[in-house]
């Protein structure tokens, strides 16, 4: 072993013994001042460096010739050959032009060849410079900056969906989040803890909490809008995020504050849709990030972010209309209480909005040399937040009679009770990368866990109340836990084929942790079964000791992957990749590609292969009981729903079969033009077949199965769900991109950006049109496949989500000077009753406001949200914006869909949303960059 170690580092000196310097300055063509933190990348390597503070680089490769590809955010990148051989040390000083190109230019996700610039990659990857468009925006989190910047990414705010409230799910062309890979710094990111089991429009899904990575942090995102299982494994179906982190040296930061200005239709019930509408200003939030990057040698450096965000609740909740107090002697006598009470309905209002948010986090990213040849480098961070949010409004009417005396003791007006978040997010990644000979290596291994922890506050466990005013008021539920670790080698080498022949193969082994912390025994334990009453507290009932534990599972995979450039106009690519699971077996999958230049302005590109998403652990072990809320008779009934796993006994008694893999098959053909270097468009079309989709069933009963009631009774559950591998979806789109930039005058610029997306998603359906549900004989000979999937579930599918959204961003500079204006279009969504028959109209309920019978199906319009900001350079390096998101005012339409809207509280549908529902939203920034 000493042996070969003394022979490798005798022959990692000797590479550099017949090694040259490549040395230069990177200057602004505008006003000839060096530009520091410029990115220098040999193209097709792994070798590189940025500029000091004074615009310097330098680098030192053996004998050969190569392309210096040199990037910066807002410049216009360059790609410059250089030879290298004995004796010379070329030098480069190149002058860079801004650039108004709001996507940015190189890549370097979806390839393993080396930076290609976006227009020449042969699949479609957007590039968002989030260091760059900050300065414009109001939004303080990743999510949210997506949604607007990127039109095939989606994420909506929840409300009144437990966990889901505190962290945002996020879609990619309108599949789930765990359809969606995330990378940081093109290394696999681990999941949440979260599942989301609420009836929100990802209910069973498990994503990536974005947020958990301050903006603060971030230089740019990658969106590769294609397939690529084939290239980085699970979860790659929609396409791969890729988050890169900032390496430049210097202090900059930004403060911000805002909040909404809004005004809303709170008592449109009430008052009959006459005078509704009530001023608020809510949902302030500060943000404060600062970064800072040291230099380390010639090729090194480390930069270091901080951000700390403080997010305050928002409420649109309406008025309450139902009964509050108990009736007397069969009288409803809630006025004259209320008078007796110095109180108004507005006093037993809900919480309907964002949940308030504290914390933030520290990033880390770091690249120290070894030798001109090899580095090595490490990035991680740590966040925590703290959460709030509120559930369905415990009025007196509702409160059990059993245990009324004890609670009115403690809570006379009822009680809104508080799910209490503390989330907690680490990552760490290190790894050693550079050139053995020819070959470029990088071994590095990745760990990331994330912790969510419930305490329930304002709240009660009813069977504890039972003759006893004392009882618990805070509890502590549990909360779940998910880790992953991964060990990552890649290989890659350029062999003279042609024009250049890319061989990347690689090896990776991954293992997952899920863990489930019980509650304290109050936050669970039945106290009193023949008191009848709901156990465990209120709102979020705690997690059972008996589904506590940790479970774990391991996967190894192998890949190779080839890109070769067939001529100056051609280049195609492949990849293969293999993977084997522990808990379910092995994969194998592919993936092709091409791009074909007709004339230096025009490309044709194209894509085919197939993917998988492993079922998440956190699928295959969730297990709890909890409290929803459903509409009998005009009025909501809570009840205690059991999620249990897939191979409980509940699963087998319904015959429910084990999870195994989604699995798909993708296509996408595009094209792309330029003229000018002023107008850019590329339009790409895809479809996406995706077997064996999971979904959460909905809640079944005992159906007078002994069996099935016992197993429910255990668990303090009336009904039972689980996961399942339900449908079969095939997903089709249209998506644009068209820009335009140009400069005039001295120092005037413009540029324009219309983007926009078409998505069709469907359930697979047979000859009669129905959808294909893979039910098992137990629930087809029962009569139970509409409660395995059902019409919400459909809709959720294919009608919940926009299914098309278009933007137009205008970004205009003058000296000191700019303005953005953006508009942003969300396109129509719809909401489908489960219960609702739209062939039976005599079945319909009657609208309160209208008097008629009417569907309770919902579609809800497109609606146009306009941004505006303005900005001035106070002095070098100090920016100040002012603006507003939503500046008009708009809010989704009114929502008509459920039981909810005759007792007045949602004012706006919580089952779909397009951009939320909080309305104006006024800001300001300071940026500054030294």
């Amino acid at each position: 072993m000493k042996r070969s170690l003394l022979l490798l580092i005798t022959f990692l000196i000797s590479l550099s013994a017949f090694s040259q310097s490549i040395k230069g300055k990177i200057t602004d063509e505008k006003n000839g001042s060096p530009l520091p933190g410029v990115s220098i990348l040999v193209q097709g390597t792994n070798t590189g460096t940025v500029t000091d503070p004074d615009g310097n680089f330098g680098l030192t490769m053996p004998d050969g010739n190569y392309n210096i590809v040199i990037s910066f955010i807002g410049y216009t990148p360059k790609i410059v050959p250089v030879a290298v051989s004995s004796g010379q040390s070329p030098t480069l000083n190149i002058a860079m032009s801004e650039s108004s190109e709001v996507l940015g230019e190189i890549v370097v996700t979806g390839s393993r060849s080396g930076g290609r610039s976006r227009i020449d990659s042969p699949v479609p990857v957007d590039i968002i410079p989030v260091s760059q468009i900050t300065n414009n925006v109001g939004q303080v989190d990743i999510n949210q900056i997506l949604t607007y910047v990127a039109p095939s990414f989606q994420s909506s705010r929840q409300t009144i969906s437990d966990g889901s409230d505190h962290i945002d799910p996020a879609q990619l062309r309108g599949l789930g989040p765990d359809q969606v890979l995330v990378l940081i710094n093109g290394k696999r990111r681990h999941q949440s803890s979260l599942v989301n089991v609420n009836g929100t429009v990802n209910r069973g899904t498990v994503g990536t909490d974005l947020n958990a990575i301050p903006a603060t942090a971030v230089d740019k995102i990658e969106i590769l809008r294609d397939g690529a299982a084939a290239q980085y494994g699970s979860d790659a179906i929609a396409g791969v995020i890729n988050i890169i982190l900032k390496s430049r040296t210097g202090l900059s930061g930004n403060v911000s504050y805002g909040q909404n200005v809004t005004s809303y239709d709170k008592n449109y019930i009430i008052n009959n849709n006459k005078d509704a509408s009530v001023d608020i200003s809510d949902g302030g939030t500060a943000q404060v990030g600062l970064n800072y990057g040291l230099k380390i040698g010639q090729k090194g450096f480390v930069n270091i972010t901080g951000e700390y965000v403080n997010r305050e609740a928002t409420n649109r909740t309406g008025t309450y209309t139902g009964q509050i107090f108990p009736a007397v002697n069969g009288t409803v006598v809630d006025q004259e209480l209320l008078t007796q009470k110095g109180l108004t309905r507005n006093d037993f209002d809900m919480r309907i909005g964002n949940s308030e948010v504290k914390g933030g986090g520290v990033v880390v990213n770091a690249s120290i040399p070894v030798n001109d040849a090899m580095e090595i480098y490490a990035f991680g961070g740590y966040n925590n937040k703290k959460g709030n949010a509120a559930g369905f409004y415990r009025y007196p009417n509702g409160i059990p009679a059993a245990v009324r005396t004890n609670v009115f003791a403690v809570y006379p007006n009822g009680f809104l009770p508080e799910i209490n978040s503390d989330v907690t997010d680490i990552s760490a990644a290190a790894g050693f990368r550079g050139k053995l000979g020819e070959w470029r290596f990088d071994l590095s291994n990745t760990f990331g866990k994330n912790d969510f922890d419930y305490t329930i506050s304002n709240s009660v466990n009813y069977t504890q109340a039972v003759g006893n005013s004392s009882f618990q008021r805070k509890f502590d539920a549990g909360g779940n836990a998910f880790s992953q670790n991964t060990i990552n080698l890649d290989l890659g080498r350029k062999f003279d084929v042609l024009y250049g022949l890319n061989v990347a193969v690689g090896a990776e082994q991954r293992t997952d942790k899920y863990t489930i912390t019980a509650g304290e025994e109050a936050s669970y334990k039945n106290y009193d079964v023949a008191a009848g009453v709901a156990a465990g507290a209120q709102v979020f009932s705690g997690f059972f000791p008996q589904n506590a534990g940790s479970h774990s599972r391991h996967s190894v995979a192998g890949y190779l992957d080839l890109e070769q450039d067939i001529a100056k106009w051609w280049v195609f690519s492949a990849a293969l990749r293999f993977e084997n699971y522990s808990d379910f077996g092995n994969t194998l999958n592919y993936k092709f590609s091409t791009r074909f230049k007709f004339t230096d302005g025009i490309a044709l590109r194209a894509s085919a292969s197939t993917g998988f998403r492993a079922p998440s652990l956190q699928q295959r072990y969730y297990a709890k009981t909890n409290t929803l809320f459903v509409t009998q008779n005009g009025q909501q009934v809570p009840q205690e729903s059991g999620t249990f796993t897939n191979d409980s006994k509940p699963a087998e008694v319904l015959g429910i079969p084990k999870l195994k893999q989604e699995t798909s098959q993708s296509f996408t053909v595009g094209t792309t033009i330029q003229i000018n270097n002023a107008f850019e468009l590329t339009v790409d079309a895809y479809q996406i077949d995706i077997d064996d989709r999971i979904v959460l069933t909905n809640n079944f009963n005992d159906g007078g199965n002994a069996n099935l009631k016992a197993q429910l009774a255990a668990a303090n559950a009336t009904t039972a769900n689980f996961f399942s591998n339900a449908v079969d979806t095939r997903s089709r789109g249209i998506e644009a991109v068209l820009s335009y930039n140009t400069k005039f005058g001295k120092n005037q610029s413009i540029r324009a950006i219309l983007a926009g997306t078409f998505i069709q998603n469907k359930v697979k359906k047979g000859a009669d049109g129905r959808p294909i549900i893979h039910a098992s004989d137990i629930l087809v000979q029962t009569n139970q496949v509409n409660t395995y999937f059902n019409r919400e579930d459909l809709s959720r599918f294919e009608i919940a989500s926009p299914k098309n959204k278009q933007s137009l961003t205008i970004n205009y500079k003058a000296g000191k000077f700019g303005i953005m204006l953006r508009s942003v279009r969300f396109g129509e969504v719809t909401y489908w009753d489960p219960t609702n028959d739209p062939t039976k109209p005599d079945s319909w309920p009657v609208n309160v406001l209208t008097g008629q019978k009417e569907t309770l199906d919902q579609t809800f319009g497109a609606k146009i949200v306009t941004d505006v900001a303005l900005n001035y350079d106070v002095v070098k390096g100090v920016n100040l914006s002012i603006g507003s998101n939503n500046v008009f005012d708009v809010y989704q339409d009114k929502h008509t869909h459920s039981g909810n809207v005759s007792l007045g509280r949602f004012v706006y549908s919580r089952r779909v949303q397009q951009m939320g529902f909080n309305g104006r939203y006024l800001f300001a920034r300071v940026n500054f960059n030294f």
